[in-house]
């Protein structure tokens, strides 16, 4: 006999107009869960330090602002329990909490605790976009063991995460979830339309890295594989998004390579209706990461029908089906990288499209909720 859903859940994290990936996930989750149970939706009255997210453009006025209510302010103590206890007040069987930097270990922790002896019954989970922050240290460590030790349970987006978890916080249950793809909005253009809104050629392949550009995804290798990609496939490669400042000398090193001619860079914001031209323009998304857990990236290509060229690292390893969604190659090797875009482009889009069109089915919105929803219940009855 099937479980009942819970009679209704809450959320705290961030949300549009904050322009962040981890944004507009959380507001397709809170979007999802209210189709199924009452939701309610709290976020941060605050922005985030400039030293923790130095972003140019950190919010987006054209996105319009969510029904959460900004209530968390981490300078602001008193406010943590007074979040608490407004979420206890919605009566809520389950309290999901997207987690992806230390910085909210101690607020995240204090809520947790004060929701646990407010009403006990409730159920707290970490949906956990990264266990361990992108630059680490024991401080950061510190921090986020106080969050996982009040969690009651985890929702990872990579099977390496479930066992770091387990690790640091023997015991609590988890579930390995398949990060989700959502539809475009507005659906994609050709390729030839989309090229000509962008003014790319239209015969030539496109190579395209789409996103927030910092050291941990690797840019650096797509730049040493750039000439012996433009050798073997007469490709250009397209890299699109906000630099961080610990990735600017890779700027200089596009600059100076050998096929600058054949490498168009975009330093800034990128809204989602471009997002969506470049991955319609483009043959190939390359997604070179040193490190990450999972790729709202490599969702998105799988959304719009694009293969990708992925280092087998994290969540990417667990995603991408070689011959199917794309080619995996071992991370840190940039003449890997090179094949692999290479053979991507070699087999072309038909190859690739049924193995596409079945893992977007797979991880769409709908299924990763109901999964999510069957996780609670378990922890419920636990």
């Amino acid at each position: 006999m099937t479980q009942a859903a819970p009679r209704g859940v809450a959320i705290l994290g961030p949300a549009p107009p904050d322009r962040g990936g981890i944004a507009r996930e959380t507001a397709l989750l809170a979007a999802e869960l209210g189709r199924r149970t009452p939701t309610a939706w709290f976020t941060f009255s605050r922005r985030y330090p400039r030293w923790l997210d130095p972003r140019r453009f950190d919010v987006d006025p054209g996105l319009p602002e969510s029904s959460a209510m900004r209530m968390l302010d981490y300078a602001a103590p008193g406010s943590w329990n007074r979040t608490a206890e407004a979420i206890v007040s919605r009566g809520p069987e389950a309290l999901i909490v997207p987690w992806w930097t230390a910085f909210w270990g101690l607020p995240f922790r204090a809520v947790f605790r004060r929701v646990a002896r407010l009403s006990p019954a409730t159920r707290r989970v970490l949906l956990c976009h990264n266990v361990e922050d992108h630059e680490g240290g024991a401080l950061r460590k510190f921090l986020a063991m106080g969050a996982f030790l009040a969690a009651d349970g985890f929702v990872v987006h990579a099977a390496a995460d479930r066992a770091r978890l387990e690790r640091l916080a023997p015991g609590r249950p988890s579930v390995v979830l398949a990060h989700p793809t959502a539809a475009l909005i507005p659906p994609p253009d050709s390729r030839e339309e989309a090229r000509r809104k962008l003014g790319l050629s239209v015969s030539e392949p496109l190579v395209l890295f789409l996103g927030l550009v910092r050291r941990y995804k690797g840019v650096d290798l797509l730049l040493e594989a750039a000439p012996e990609i433009v050798r073997r496939t007469r490709a250009t490669i397209a890299i699109v998004g906000e630099v961080f400042p610990d990735a600017r000398e890779l700027l200089r090193r596009a600059e100076a390579s050998p096929v600058r001619d054949r490498i168009q860079w975009k330093d800034s914001y990128v809204s989602e209706e471009e997002m969506t031209l470049w991955l319609a323009a483009c043959d190939v998304v390359a997604l070179p990461y040193r490190a990450i857990s999972g790729s709202g990236i490599a969702a998105r290509a799988f959304a719009a029908g694009r293969p990708v060229a992925a280092a087998a690292v994290g969540g990417l390893a667990d995603a991408v089906e070689p011959g199917s969604t794309g080619e995996l190659f071992p991370p840190g090797d940039s003449a890997a990288l090179a094949r692999a875009v290479e053979t991507v482009l070699a087999r072309g889009d038909d190859a690739y499209a049924p193995g596409l069109a079945r893992a977007a089915e797979r991880a769409s919105w709908p299924l990763y909720v109901d999964a999510l929803l069957k996780f609670i219940v378990d922890l419920r009855s636990r």
